[in-house]
């Protein structure tokens, strides 16, 4: 079992893990729908808390993205160099009666290493993707609470 924070996304009900770097704002208020929100009523207390909480989880969110790109990057590099050294590997074995294109498509079939690095640079991607849209969640999380905090006090 990872030792990531998980939540349970309300649109699925699957259990998925909370990307590092980020945490959920505790009224998750984005998921909620206006009828839901029209009947809910925190306290100025609590939605200065959930704004507080969400606005530092959104300054921190750059950073958490910027540790979760190297690591794409990092995978994308190992792909490309196992590629390489599989597609040498192959031309050493059958010479040079295949195609560059020919033997790419090879490797990626029989080269261990180089599955290793596609599977690795598609789980770095996803894991990237995922923190894209919980950066997003939270930001809407923070817009979302300042427009409820500017209701309670009057403005518009």
């Amino acid at each position: 079992m990872s030792d990531e924070p998980n939540h349970v996304d309300p649109s699925s009900g699957v259990l998925v893990s909370i990307p590092a770097g980020f945490d959920i704002v505790p009224l998750n208020v984005a998921i909620l729908d206006e009828d839901l929100l029209a009947q809910w009523s925190p306290t100025p207390a609590q939605v200065v808390g959930a704004l507080s909480i969400a606005r530092a989880k959104n300054i921190a969110a750059p950073g958490a993205l910027a540790d979760y790109r190297e690591k794409l990057k990092a995978a994308e590099r190992e792909r490309k160099i196992a590629l390489g050294l599989a597609v040498k590997k192959l031309r050493d074995e059958y010479g040079r009666g295949a195609t560059m294109t020919e033997l790419r498509e090879l490797a990626y079939g029989v080269d261990e290493r180089l599955m290793r690095a596609v599977d690795a640079y598609d789980d770095a991607w996803l894991l990237f993707e995922y923190a894209k849209d919980f950066a997003d969640a939270v930001e809407r999380d923070v817009t979302l609470l300042q427009s409820i905090a500017k209701s309670m006090r009057g403005e518009k």
